[in-house]
């Protein structure tokens, strides 16, 4: 293995995850920099790397605000190569923004509306064509995606949307969830007599302790339903490799993401998936992007539901091997890291060698 004589700084954030990243940069004989780039001296911090990884997640919300800005600053002004870089990453978890991107970049996908105006939403609710898909614009796993079946449910969603406490994110449940629905009614009883006190001192209470709260409001955003998807097929698309398995539906429900249900059998693989996610990645210039397929129509077209520069590492492990962009099959099972790795030192390597 060639050795590098440069240092490659890592946040530890989530420390589980990146622990991959540094195995797989000492391998090459890459020195790592441990870096906590939500520390007051971010910068300072990096100054001596010759790039900078840091896995950010969606929550909790802090994480967001610090990392898109940091990265973007170490990125573009300071000229260090990150990972993820800006083109990858600054749509992540904002629906809202990646149907303005998939649209303008013409990639396939459901069709797709956003309303910033209340009145704009609760027209359109009136004439639109049920079922329709709502959701918030954050979320994974299925979180805050829900199906309307009616105008009326519509007008409600809408109204709940503009409203002054607009909505807070949730985990996705099937209709019938007893146990989960059951639970979820503890904690709202729990909650309102924590907030007692606090509404008869005209106070606002403190913020409930939960990792994904987070209000949304003052916009709606529905998309087309796509029936008859038993199941969506996720292609993570790392450089020239795209990783892929199908994750079937939750049980009584519309969704998979989150479902836990998969599987990797690579003859099931629509192949028509892989190429529009290579194409994708490729319009996208993306370093590592899951694409959410699902099929339209009598033809089974496949477009994107959406896309997210997380993933669950072990399930792309999982896969026995991996397409290439001619769609030539490689066998042999390899963790994401690794390949980020690969890729990114190929990256810092280029750059430096430039005049």
């Amino acid at each position: 293995m060639s050795k590098h004589q440069f240092v490659v700084g890592v946040d530890e954030t989530r420390l589980g995850y990146v622990a991959k990243w540094t195995a797989a940069l000492q391998a090459r004989g890459i020195q790592v920099k441990k870096l906590d780039l939500l520390a007051s001296n971010a910068l300072e911090q990096v100054h001596d790397c010759a790039g900078v990884m840091w896995h950010w997640f969606h929550y909790p919300h802090e994480i967001r605000l610090a990392a898109l800005p940091i990265l973007r600053v170490i990125e573009e002004q300071l000229r260090i190569p990150v990972f993820p870089d800006m083109a990858t990453s600054w749509h992540y978890d904002d629906k809202i923004a990646q149907s303005y991107l998939l649209k303008a970049l013409d990639i396939p996908h459901p069709q797709t509306w956003v309303f910033w105006r209340k009145a704009d939403a609760l027209r359109w609710a009136e004439t639109a064509q049920y079922p329709v898909v709502a959701k918030l614009s954050g979320g994974a796993g299925s979180m805050n995606v829900r199906l309307l079946r009616s105008a009326k449910e519509a007008r409600q969603y809408v109204n709940a949307c503009f409203s002054g406490s607009g909505i807070v994110g949730r985990p996705a449940l099937p209709r019938g969830a007893l146990p989960a629905t059951w639970a979820r009614l503890k904690r709202a009883l729990k909650r309102a007599a924590q907030a007692g006190p606090y509404v008869l001192a005209n106070r606002f209470p403190a913020l409930p302790d939960q990792t994904y709260w987070m209000p949304q409001k003052n916009y709606a955003l529905f998309q087309e339903f796509l029936p008859d998807n038993a199941h969506d097929t996720r292609v993570t698309v790392i450089g020239n490799r795209a990783f892929a398995y199908r994750r079937f539906n939750r049980p009584n429900d519309f969704r998979a993401s989150g479902s836990g249900n998969f599987n990797v059998e690579p003859d099931q693989i629509d192949l028509r998936c892989v190429a529009a996610a290579f194409a994708a990645a490729k319009k996208l210039q993306s370093q590592s992007m899951a694409f959410d397929f699902l099929f339209r129509g009598p033809t089974r077209d496949p477009v994107i539901a959406e896309i997210s520069y997380c993933y669950v590492d072990w399930m792309v492990e999982s896969c026995p091997g991996h397409w290439d962009s001619n769609l030539t099959w490689h066998a042999g099972r390899m963790w994401p890291q690794e390949a980020h790795v690969e890729d990114f030192v190929a990256r810092i390597v280029g750059a430096r060698t430039l005049p």
